[in-house]
């Protein structure tokens, strides 16, 4: 007697990522660097302090994001490599001050080796810094926070190299890398020559207001994420 394999149906409502590939979710993961612990946070869940990364695309950003008003942000889109963030899928985390510093230094001088420093594994670790803010009442009081330390190095495993430039070659992809809400705040400046970058940032510590800074200019916007696909001390 034969006895018949009963097939499954067909059921796909969002997905699954293929094997040997990123995921691109529809919306993005946003990962804070917490500056007052020293972890990186999705949410409200920490997953730890560890970390190593390929990065998929960085950009510039001026303007305000939680508590931090008026400042230049470097926006990384990433993957992680090691440690407890998800891993396999794309997410999106701002860096500014300190972390930001380090960064570029960091970058610069692995270009200056001849090198694409996306090509390499980035490993950002948190390091203490004490000084002092005012509490509610004005006091001020001496605090601890963390800054993100980067470092580099070459990799021996080119795998998620091969996925990550599959990932950019496909436009469904690229247009899922836009974090509107972490940028509703901020203007790209990527594009933007330095005359109107010097402008803008003058502007604002000169006490104008964001929407007469932003918008006396054409090229600027509350929405630069629309044209553009590319916490450390308080």
């Amino acid at each position: 007697m034969t006895t018949k394999t009963q097939e499954r149906p067909t059921f796909s409502v969002f997905g699954a990522k293929p094997s040997n590939a990123l995921l691109v979710p529809e919306i993005p993961i946003a990962v804070r660097n917490n500056c007052q612990i020293g972890q990186w946070a999705i949410g409200d869940t920490d997953y730890g302090s560890k970390c190593s990364m390929t990065i998929l695309k960085f950009s510039k950003f001026f303007g305000s994001l939680g508590q931090t008003s008026h400042t230049l942000w470097g926006q990384l889109w990433f993957v992680a490599e090691t440690g407890e963030l998800p891993q396999g899928v794309v997410m999106v985390t701002y860096i500014k001050n300190r972390s930001l510093n380090d960064f570029n230094g960091l970058v610069a001088s692995v270009q200056s080796r001849g090198v694409e420093p996306a090509t390499g594994i980035f490993i950002p670790e948190f390091t203490q810094h004490s000084g002092e803010k005012p509490d509610d009442s004005g006091f001020v009081k001496p605090i601890n926070y963390y800054s993100l330390k980067w470092s580099w190095m070459e990799r021996s495993n080119w795998a998620i190299i091969d996925q990550a430039a599959a990932i950019l070659s496909d436009m469904s992809n690229q247009s899922r890398m836009i974090d509107l809400e972490g940028t509703r705040q901020m203007v790209c400046l990527d594009n933007l020559p330095p005359q109107e970058v010097a402008r803008l940032m003058a502007a604002h510590a000169s006490g104008e207001s964001d929407a007469r800074a932003l918008n006396s200019n054409s090229a600027m916007s509350l929405s630069p994420a629309e044209e553009q696909l590319t916490a450390d001390l308080f």
